[in-house]
């Protein structure tokens, strides 16, 4: 293993342990009521709320992650 296959390897550990984070930070959407919709303040100001901040890093972690783990194997598979 050449030094990107492990610098490859510690960014893709610690991308996965911040997505977990994140994701474990969020609330449980069975928590809200099905009356709440997108009718109320909070529904209509989601992407301003912490869960929709968290949403959307968990988003962009997640394919962040799946990058780094494609690129891995093809790094250890090639060298």
């Amino acid at each position: 293993m050449g030094w990107i296959d492990i610098t490859l390897s510690i960014v893709t550990i610690a991308v996965g342990i911040i997505l977990t984070i994140v994701v474990m930070l969020q609330s449980s959407k069975t928590s809200q009521s099905s009356v709440t919709g997108s009718n109320t303040f909070y529904g209509s100001n989601k992407s301003k709320t912490l869960d929709g901040v968290l949403s959307k890093y968990t988003v962009v972690l997640a394919l962040i992650f799946i990058v780094l783990c494609i690129a891995t194997t093809i790094s250890i598979m090639n060298g």
